[in-house]
């Protein structure tokens, strides 16, 4: 199940849409036209899942990539799923802190897994939850998007 949500009049512009499973939880969002940027800063970076969205290029000839990786602050980890700019899913010790926002032709778009606070107890449990149908099926749509 699908449903847009708009943002309040006289905010951003853009609309956001949210896919559900079907009992209702919300499981992916997706935020198109919106204008915000992104605040960076260093961090550490384990990628799980990296794979090319041909379906996408942005303005600039980028091509995003989907992926599923995990950044650690000092006290907890942060897991992020969705579609971003190359530079975004570099792996390692001091690489740029993520950004979701893909420069668009109106703008950008924000795609977004949306995960339980934890996500995981463990990265253990985040990598077998990737053997799942839910991340196959999750992965697949993200994949499948294109922009024209």
């Amino acid at each position: 199940m699908v449903r847009t949500v708009l943002p309040p009049a006289g905010t951003v512009p853009g609309v956001e849409a949210i896919v559900s499973d079907g009992a209702g939880n919300d499981l992916l969002s997706l935020q198109n036209g919106f204008t915000t940027g992104c605040a960076a800063a260093p961090t550490s970076r384990e990628v799980f899942d990296k794979v090319q969205a041909p379906g996408m290029t942005a303005p600039d000839g980028t091509k995003p990539v989907f992926g599923f990786a995990v950044e650690s602050s000092s006290t907890r980890d942060f897991y992020g799923m969705g579609l971003r700019d190359p530079r975004y899913l570099q792996q390692g010790k001091g690489v740029t802190s993520g950004c979701g926002l893909l420069a668009t032709g109106n703008g950008g778009l924000t795609t977004s897994v949306l995960f339980n606070d934890p996500a995981f107890p463990t990265r253990g449990a985040a990598k077998a939850w990737m053997a799942t149908d839910q991340y196959a099926q999750l992965k697949a749509l993200l994949i499948s998007l294109k922009y024209a």
